[in-house]
């Protein structure tokens, strides 16, 4: 039995990157479209489709929602992982996020996704202290921590767990 059919929850798993500039930012993508009209940010990235591996679904996304270009071997294998829960029109949703790591020079991302809900976000480079923070929320709480080794050049030899985080619910 899966977890959809014992609970009715959706379940999937999705890839987010974390893209460094050797000013000590990290690109955040968000904006203020959930239901408690709570400022989210959050790393690039989206879902896995069947069949994809999560490398090139990492490389696929930072296209869709930057125009930057990279190969599925430029993300390397991923560097943390953790669990994002949240409701959407009444439904539990889990994700599983694999992140990756890729040092850039500072660019002006353009979103090229023709998804509604993501023509609306916006771009910030945010110093490595606020990242993954939103209004005193962390998603996922232990990701300042590994960007931080990243910047200081310790790439983690295994996924680093990033544990879980939860999110406000968009509009029903």
């Amino acid at each position: 039995m899966s977890i959809e059919s014992a609970t009715g929850a959706g379940f999937r798993v999705s890839t987010r990157v974390i893209l460094t500039a050797p000013d000590g930012t990290v690109l955040h993508v968000g904006g203020d479209r959930c239901r408690e009209g709570v400022e989210r940010w959050f790393t690039p990235g989206g879902g896995v489709e069947d069949g994809e591996a999560p490398a090139a679904a990492a490389a696929r996304e930072l296209y869709e929602e930057t125009a930057l270009r990279v190969s599925a071997e430029a993300l390397g294998e991923p560097v943390g992982h953790g669990t994002y829960v949240w409701f959407l029109r009444g439904r539990l949703m889990v994700q599983q996020n694999w992140y990756f790591h890729l040092p850039v020079e500072r660019f002006a991302p353009r979103m090229l996704s023709d998804i509604d809900y993501e023509k609306h976000l916006t771009f910030r480079w945010l110093p490595v202290e606020e990242c993954g923070s939103t209004d005193g929320m962390l998603d996922p709480w232990r990701l300042v921590e590994l960007v931080k080794r990243l910047r200081d050049g310790d790439r983690p030899a295994e996924p680093v767990d990033l544990g879980g985080s939860y999110g406000p619910r968009f509009g029903d």
